[in-house]
């Protein structure tokens, strides 16, 4: 039987793609081999620690060998940082500027950025939403800014998370939304501090639809529009506000919770035209 260190280098790295990326850097010190395996990695995550010198240390290392990667493409990148002590030094939008720049230049196809509350809103880098090969984009977090350029292009997006962001303005999302050709799946958390008074979700390709409202959400009105929708999954903790829902002739499954329901209004919400 062969010894691992025998393997292949492709076959070495295919096995680190088991592993999480922590794990996988951790193995650069057991040989030269095994150096500079885990950097020909297509996935990758960070998950920033608590402690303060750790975060540096972590932010640095990023910095430094995430340019020097070298696989053609990176498949994914996930960054996740939450944290409940303040102090502590959140990401800097240079940070992320540059990482998600580098991963966007070798064809990036999902990105996740889950980031602890922050005084400072986070903007994303601008390149990001003319990116032609993201598939998945999820984002979480109230410090997460949604500012969409004019020139928003989003070909190949299929899966959009949109957790508990803050919008820049009040056509974001609707901006945003209508430059997803091929978006398929929608999910998005709304809490108190969601600063969108008209929801507009007018999506012809979307198949799925997820929305969370949280009781003290205040919104104008919902409007819906999502011809091609099969599921559709609501959970709404507020007063009754007014949904207006065109025709779903592929609906197949609907899930829909109202806190604070009062007689017939899910029946409504879904069958009765439109307007409630």
């Amino acid at each position: 039987m062969a010894k691992i260190s025998e393997l292949p280098d492709d076959l070495l790295v295919k096995i680190l793609t088991f592993l999480p990326t922590k794990a996988a850097v951790s193995t650069s010190v057991l040989s030269k081999q095994w150096e500079f395996l885990w950097m020909w990695l297509p996935e990758l995550e960070f998950n920033f620690p608590t402690s303060r010198s750790k975060y540096a240390c972590l932010r640095d290392f990023i910095a430094k060998n995430l340019p020097l990667h070298k696989a053609p493409v990176i498949e994914s990148l996930r960054i996740i940082d939450y944290h409940s002590d303040y102090r502590l030094l959140l990401l800097r939008p240079e940070d992320l500027n540059s990482w998600v720049g580098t991963a966007v230049s070798r064809g990036l196809r999902e990105l996740s950025i889950h980031l602890s509350y922050g005084d400072d809103n986070l903007l994303l880098p601008r390149f990001l939403y003319s990116c032609n090969s993201l598939v998945t984009l999820k984002l979480c977090e109230e410090c997460i800014l949604v500012d969409v350029p004019p020139t928003v292009c989003l070909p190949s997006l299929k899966t959009l998370e949109l957790g508990s962001v803050t919008y820049s303005n009040e056509d974001s999302l609707r901006l945003l939304l209508s430059c997803c050709p091929a978006l398929e799946d929608l999910s998005i958390d709304r809490e108190d501090y969601d600063n969108l008074r008209k929801f507009v979700i007018i999506v012809p390709s979307l198949q799925r639809l997820t929305l969370c409202i949280n009781e003290d959400c205040s919104s104008d009105g919902y409007v819906v529009v999502t011809p091609s929708l099969k599921y559709f999954n609501v959970v709404d903790e507020r007063s009754p506000s007014p949904y207006f829902i065109e025709h779903m002739p592929e609906l197949e499954k609907a899930d829909i919770t109202l806190m604070r329901d009062t007689e017939n209004d899910t029946e409504r919400l879904l069958w009765s035209g439109y307007v409630i």
